[in-house]
């Protein structure tokens, strides 16, 4: 993992080089975060004081980065990395976490200078629901999977925008044969590059 996290940092910082020196590229590159809400719940986690909290297979925030390539005055090719984790608040004896590395290709057709539909696939990887402490006993994979995106953008300006998501998705347990409903809302804001 630390080799490929190499590979990449290099390969964005000399992409990064290369637009940099060609400012009429119709390549640009994009980070990313937000709130995604929505999913089956994966467990439930009690605390001492009688409350409790779900972790949801939709939920909750994610992080990306990527690029987007430019196919005439209307159409972009959009490609990010990402990662999207839900958790539980912070407790002295132990917490679960839900974590994933979602792929998201996507193709935008832009209306005018502010809005922008989407629509796409994301490929999510390394999907795991995973506790600490007390918690330790929750130790579970995911086959990696493959969901439909839908989105809408509006641009504040060329370089920032507001994404309302919709992502279908899937997950299924190693070794298991139940299916999890992961899909989920989100609201994302973008920066480009």
């Amino acid at each position: 993992m630390k080799k490929f996290l190499t590979a990449a940092a290099l390969t964005l910082g000399a992409a990064m080089s290369a637009h940099a020196a060609d400012a009429a590229s119709p390549f640009r590159f994009l980070v990313g975060a937000g709130l995604t809400f929505g999913g089956d719940t994966l467990i439930s986690v009690p605390f001492t004081d009688g409350s409790r909290e779900d972790i949801k297979a939709g939920g909750l925030v994610q992080l990306y980065g990527g690029g987007e390539f430019r196919v005439g005055d209307k159409v972009a090719i959009q490609a990010t990395l990402g990662y999207h984790v839900n958790d539980t608040k912070a407790a002295s004896n132990g917490s679960v976490r839900f974590t994933r590395i979602p792929v998201d290709l996507l193709a935008i057709y832009q209306f005018n200078d502010n809005v922008r539909l989407g629509a796409g696939a994301q490929f999510v990887s390394g999907a795991e629901l995973k506790g600490s402490g007390v918690a330790s006993n929750v130790n579970a994979k995911f086959d990696s999977t493959t969901g439909a995106i839908l989105e809408g953008e509006y641009l504040f300006s060329p370089k920032t925008g507001v994404k309302v998501r919709y992502v279908s998705e899937k997950f299924q347990p190693t070794g298991s044969s139940i299916k999890i409903d992961g899909s989920h809302l989100g609201l994302m804001f973008n920066y480009y590059f």
